[in-house]
């Protein structure tokens, strides 16, 4: 039988066998809903007659009346007095709309111009609830958190900010502003002076505090978090085993928001420039984008293989992880210059990656193992050299423990004893610790890969395909003569892979203590699966994937979090 249609056979029979049709669609709550009814639709003006101004979309597009619009001008050129090249332009917001009538098709608006006289005509791009001013306004002085995750949820609004008030300080919103207003038992959402929506708490409530089905042991301590994002997001119904304690962050921000499935990202400067990139990859894409703003270079795989996962190193230098389903792993190494991205060398027959790579940001060693199309990795790993023409050599052999594998894998002296440790995840999909090849520690429950590749056997094809699992790679900390390793915690079972998105993820941190290792939570939870995390200066990054591709909404959440906070929560 055809292995594609052996591979769909075998995911159908899974799902609609152990879960029944009506638990297929996702659990409902407040923020999620907020998201919906505010989410960022484009639509064009029309300009219609007497003087009336028209948008091409309507009831039809669930556009509602009091809901807020902006115009914006084109914008003058920026560019650089350096180098006198174009830099892009800066949109000029013009004007602010309300929808006040709403047909199938078509919706009426008004307009104030902030600067008069603005000419609008039409075809003007007009942005639904993008940089509208928005409050939090809490009446029963326990919201704090909802107020968080809506927050998170639409980073496009401009927040005001959060207060507390109480009934005799309630003012009828503007017709110009979003007022979210919650109490004991609802929230209502003003939008234009009109009330655009309001929502049962209760149903918040129940989503938030849910039971957890995990061993008591291994319960989760809930703590607040106080600034802008995430606490109480749905997740870790099955936790890594750790403490029965969570180390509390309270400083994590949603910096981002792409509109695709990362699979790894990180920050780097290229060569010949000053100018730091964020770099992220996603399918056969690696998309690289100043942080200045002022530039954006992509490269592109044109291959048969699937590109797996991304590693940067030092000197501008990227490793590509690709799997060949004829022919087994390839990678290739690109140079990463101001000019674009150059291919070195290609068609390696290793699985590799850049390690070393710790908050120091000192050497970095690039890393081989071999793989083959059974799903094995060889036992043995080595240290490559990259030459200028991109040819790749092998140094040293690495002695690896038995069952070692690279993806996910690090080294190093982590409890500061002069001899280095060896850090991976086994064939069981636990994180193992050996040191002088005995083993030191071992986690008592799994942790889910960020991403699984079935593969085919080449020698019987009515076999069913096996999985190739891929672990994000952590980030090592520094602290006093000690190594800190942050991982990712994702959770495990075909379900999640089948649907390549995990609701129950996290961070964790790995800690030398006493002769021993301890692994212990953040109480930050994700509502998706943390597929990449990195780090640059002072502060972490955290690429959560949403939605999966049996809908084909795959979106990433760009989190960032102070180091500093990391380290005081261990003290």
């Amino acid at each position: 039988m055809n292995c594609f249609f052996t591979r769909i056979i075998i995911i159908s029979v899974v799902l609609f066998s152990v879960f029944p049709l009506n638990s297929m669609g996702a659990e409902k709550n407040i923020p999620d809903e907020i998201a919906k009814d505010l989410a960022l639709i484009e639509a064009s003006v029309i300009k219609g007659p007497d003087g009336r101004y028209l948008l091409n979309i309507g009831e039809n597009n669930q556009i509602k009346k009091g809901d807020l619009w902006t115009l914006y001008s084109a914008g003058e050129q920026i560019i650089d007095p350096g180098t006198g090249k174009k830099l892009g332009t800066l949109p000029t917001l013009l004007a602010i709309c309300k929808v006040v009538r709403v047909e199938k098709k078509f919706s009426e608006i008004t307009i104030k111009c902030l600067n008069e006289p603005c000419d609008i005509q039409s075809g003007l791009t007009a942005h639904r609830f993008r940089d509208i001013k928005t409050t939090f306004q809490d009446m029963d002085d326990a919201s704090f958190h909802l107020y968080e995750l809506i927050r998170a949820r639409l980073p496009a609004l401009d927040w005001q900010g959060y207060q507390r008030i109480d009934d005799t300080a309630r003012t009828m919103p503007s017709s110009e502003e979003i007022v979210i207003i919650a109490d004991k038992k609802i929230l209502t959402i003003w939008s234009g002076g009109e009330i655009v929506a309001v929502y049962d708490k209760s149903i918040f409530v129940h989503s938030a505090s849910q039971p957890e089905t995990i061993q008591p042991e291994l319960s989760v301590t809930k703590t607040k978090v106080n600034t802008s994002i995430q606490e109480n997001i749905p997740g870790l119904s099955k936790v890594t085993p750790g403490l029965n304690t969570t180390l509390e962050i309270k400083n994590i921000f949603s910096v981002g928001d792409i509109e695709h499935a990362v699979t790894s990202m990180g920050i780097m400067t290229p060569i010949d420039s000053q100018i730091p990139y964020f770099i992220y990859l996603y399918d056969k894409t690696i998309d690289a984008r100043a942080m200045d703003g002022s530039e954006k270079l992509l490269y592109t795989y044109k291959g048969f293989g699937e590109v797996i996962d991304m590693s940067l190193g030092n000197n501008g230098l990227i490793v590509l992880n690709i799997f060949v389903q004829s022919e087994g792993m390839r990678s290739r190494v690109l140079r990463f210059s101001s000019a674009g991205f150059t291919v070195l060398s290609k068609d390696i027959d290793y699985f590799m990656k850049f390690s070393d790579a710790g908050e120091s940001n000192g050497n970095v060693s690039l890393i081989g193992q071999k793989y083959d199309t059974d799903n094995s990795f060889d036992p043995v790993a080595f240290h490559l050299d990259i030459d200028t023409n991109g040819d790749i050599k092998r140094l040293n052999t690495i002695g690896v423990p038995a069952g070692f594998r690279l993806p996910g894998a690090f080294f190093d002296d982590l409890n500061g004893n002069k001899i280095q440790e060896f850090v991976f995840y086994n064939a069981g999909g636990k994180l193992a610790i050996f040191e002088d090849n005995n083993q030191k520690w071992k986690s008592a429950a799994l942790f889910g890969p960020s991403n699984s590749i079935l593969v085919d056997d080449m020698i019987n094809e009515t076999n069913a395909p096996t999985d190739l699992h891929l672990w994000p790679q952590p980030v090592l900390l520094q602290s006093d003569n000690l190594i800190l390793a942050v991982i990712p915690v994702n959770s495990s079972g075909f379900w999640r892979i089948a649907i390549e998105n995990s609701q129950t993820a996290g961070l964790g941190i790995l800690c030398p203590q006493n002769g021993s290792y301890t692994f212990r939570l953040f109480n930050t939870r994700f509502q998706g699966a943390v597929q990449s995390i990195c780090l640059y200066g002072n502060t972490l990054y955290v690429a959560v994937g949403e939605g999966n591709s049996f809908t084909g909404k795959e979106r990433t959440q760009i989190f960032a979090i102070p180091v500093q906070d990391i380290k005081t929560s261990l003290n």
